[in-house]
């Protein structure tokens, strides 16, 4: 993409964009992978295929992990997203690993970790981290880091109770 990024120094006399600097196949992957990561995963009815996908994807997901259908991992960031051994991940999940005014930052789901449905998970500007074998509620917004062995609700998530086990 030398060319865009030629034209855009020499030619507009700007700084070229993120994009001008991605590789052809980069340019061609891009859309069908946000096209298989939005239309076609969440929509899978059966597990282990639908992980096999995500995974196919390029996000980093552990052994023995569930998730449900109609979950978006975000995708501007494959990269910035682990999930390890054990999880599960109910319907309707949303993860973002990015904002306004935000650069891309991690989420990272421990070991054990269980996270209900319809919850949402936003890294913020410093990443987020949901502890081993921690429980996060249905419907909850997941903001903050949660300890491991924990259990979180609410929007904005609170602690509701954690368990030095």
């Amino acid at each position: 993409m030398y060319l865009v990024e030629k034209f855009y120094q020499d030619i507009l006399k700007q700084e070229p964009p993120y994009y001008a600097k991605y590789s052809l196949s980069t340019i061609i992957w891009k859309p069908i992978c946000k096209y298989l990561n939005v239309v076609i995963v969440p929509n899978v009815p059966f597990t282990n295929l639908r992980v096999a996908m995500y995974r196919w994807i390029g996000f980093n997901i552990g052994k023995n992990v569930f998730i449900g259908m109609k979950c978006y991992l975000d995708d501007v960031a494959i990269d910035k997203i682990v999930i390890e051994d054990n999880v599960t991940i109910s319907y309707g999940c949303y993860f973002a690993c990015h904002g306004k005014e935000q650069e891309h930052t991690k989420i990272y789901i421990k070991q054990g970790a269980y996270l209900g449905m319809r919850c949402n998970v936003i890294s913020g500007k410093e990443g987020i981290s949901i502890g081993e074998n921690s429980i996060v509620g249905a419907g909850s917004l997941a903001n903050v880091n949660i300890p491991a062995n924990a259990k979180a609700v609410g929007v904005p998530i609170k602690v509701t109770q954690e368990d030095n086990a």
